[in-house]
C-alpha cells in the first residue's frame, strides 16, 4: 500500500486544519551539505514553512544533534578528510555559532551525545574509528583533554568483501548508547553492529560484536523502549534486522523469521549506487512502529515508464512482542534521496528532506499505530538537507 501526496508549487498550504485548534509554531535547524545551517519555522495552524535565518556552518555539517541536558546546546561535525566535531549554541537572536571544535581524524558521519552528560563520540565513517570528546560545564567541547581513536579491526582484510566498492575499510556509521553505557555501533563496511564498553573516563574498549549477514552493510539502528532489542537498518540490502540484547554471549546473530524489505513494490534490485536505505526511527510514544527510508529510487527509474517524483518511507508496523513485522506501508514522498528524517519530540510531525531534489516536507502522523500520514507542509527552496534537530 503507497500513500501519495498531492503535488502543488512550493510554500503553499497543504492540509487544511480544525479551526478549533490552537496556533502552534515548531522549530527545526537544518544541515547538511551545504554553507548554512538554517533555522527553519513551521506553523501547524496555517501549515506554513520557511526559513527564519541563516548561519555560516562547518563544512559539510551533515549531523546534528541537541544536548539532552544543556539548552541550547547543540554538537554537529564537518565531514572532510580531516573531520571535525563541534559544539554549537544559538546566540539568542535566532543564530547559530560554533564555541568549540576538535578533529577526528577522518570523515566523521554521526556524532552521540553520552547520556551523563560526560562528552560526545563521533563515529568516523572514513577513518574507521570513533573518538571520544569531553564536554566543559557550558556545553563546549573541552580544549584540554587529550582524545584517542578506537580503530576497528577490517574482517575481510585479505579477502574479497561481499560488496567491494562500499565494504572496502571499516565505515562506522553511528553510535547508540544503551543501557549502563553500553554504546552499538552499526559498520557498514564489516557487516557487524561492535559492543563498546567504556573503560574510565575516556578509554573504550570492544567487548564483542552482532554479526548482520554478509553484504547487508549495518547503517542505523535504535533500541526498543524496554531495552531489549536492537533494530538494525542495513544500507546495502534495504533490509531491517533485529538483534536481542539479553543475551551477552558474542557474537550474536539477527533473529529468525524477521529480516524484510523496505522497498517499495517495484522498485529496483538493490546494487551499490542504486537504492540504499538512510535513516530508522521509532515513535517517541506510540509503541510497535518503525519508520525506515528509502533512497535512490527516482534516479534509478529516471527516463523510465515507471519514473517516480521522490522516495518513499516505509512504515512498518511490529508484533505486540516485536519479534515480527506485521505489515509494511509505504509513503510516496516528492523528495529524492531522503537521508534527513526526524520525529517531533510530541510526535505529531515527522521532517524530511530530498538531499538531490524536493526540497522540506513536514507530514502529520496519525492513526491509532501512527501508521497515518498526511503531507501538512513543504519548502521547495530548501536544499542539500541531510539532519534536522527540532528545536
Amino acid at each position: 500500500m503507497i500513500f501519495s501526496p498531492t503535488r502543488l508549487s512550493k510554500s503553499i498550504s497543504i492540509e487544511t486544519l480544525s479551526l478549533s485548534r490552537k496556533m502552534s509554531t515548531y522549530r527545526l535547524l537544518a544541515g547538511g551539505y551545504r554553507s548554512t545551517i538554517s533555522l527553519l519555522s513551521f506553523d501547524s495552524s496555517n501549515a506554513k514553512l520557511h526559513v527564519i535565518s541563516d548561519s555560516p556552518a562547518p563544512s559539510n555539517a551533515s549531523w546534528l544533534e541537541l544536548s539532552p541536558s544543556k539548552s541550547g546546546v547543540l554538537y554537529s561535525l564537518s565531514e572532510d578528510d580531516k573531520g571535525l566535531a563541534l559544539s554549537l549554541k544559538f546566540d539568542g537572536k535566532d543564530r547559530v555559532e560554533i564555541t568549540g571544535e576538535r578533529e577526528t581524524n577522518g570523515v566523521p558521519a554521526h556524532v552521540c551525545v553520552l547520556k551523563d552528560g560526560s562528552g560526545i563520540i563521533a563515529g568516523n565513517y572514513g577513518g574507521g574509528s570513533i573518538i571520544y570528546f569531553p564536554i566543559d560545564s557550558d556545553g563546549k567541547l573541552s580544549k584540554t583533554s587529550e582524545s584517542f581513536p578506537l580503530k576497528f579491526p577490517f574482517v575481510y582484510e585479505g579477502k574479497e568483501a561481499p560488496v567491494p566498492d562500499r565494504q572496502d575499510t571499516p565505515h562506522p556509521h553511528q553510535i547508540v548508547e544503551g543501557e549502563k553505557g553500553t554504546l552499538y555501533v552499526p559498520d557498514l563496511g564489516n557487516d557487524r553492529i561492535w559492543v563498546i564498553e567504556r573503560q574510565g573516563e575516556q578509554g573504550f574498549s570492544i567487548k564483542g560484536y552482532l554479526q548482520c549477514p554478509e553484504g547487508d552493510g549495518p547503517r542505523h539502528a535504535v533500541i526498543s523502549p524496554d531495552g531489549k532489542h536492537l533494530y538494525v537498518l542495513t544500507e546495502l540490502s534495504n533490509n531491517i534486522i533485529v538483534f536481542s540484547l539479553n543475551d551477552s554471549t558474542y557474537p550474536a546473530h539477527p533473529l529468525p523469521d524477521f529480516e524484510t524489505s523496505i522497498l517499495p513494490p517495484g522498485a529496483p534490485k538493490p546494487f551499490v549506487g542504486v537504492m540504499s536505505a538512510a535513516e530508522l526511527l521509532q515513535h517517541p510514544s506510540i509503541p510497535g512502529v518503525l519508520y525506515a527510508s528509502n533512497r535512490g529510487e527516482v534516479e534509478a527509474k529516471k527516463g523510465k515508464k515507471d519514473a517516480v517524483e521522490g522516495d518513499t518511507i516505509a512504515i512498518c508496523l511490529l508484533s505486540a512482542d516485536g519479534l515480527k513485522i506485521e505489515e509494511i506501508k509505504q509513503v510516496r514522498t516528492d523528495c529524492d534521496f531522503i537521508r534527513a528524517m526526524q520525529i517531533s519530540p510530541d510526535g505529531q510531525y515527522v521532517a524530511l528532506a530530498g538531499q538531490n531534489g524536493g526540497g522540506v516536507e513536514i507530514w502529520k502522523i496519525t492513526g491509532e499505530r501512527g501508521d497515518v500520514w498526511k503531507l501538512a507542509a513543504k519548502e521547495e527552496s530548501i536544499t542539500k538537507i541531510t539532519d534536522f534537530v527540532w528545536v
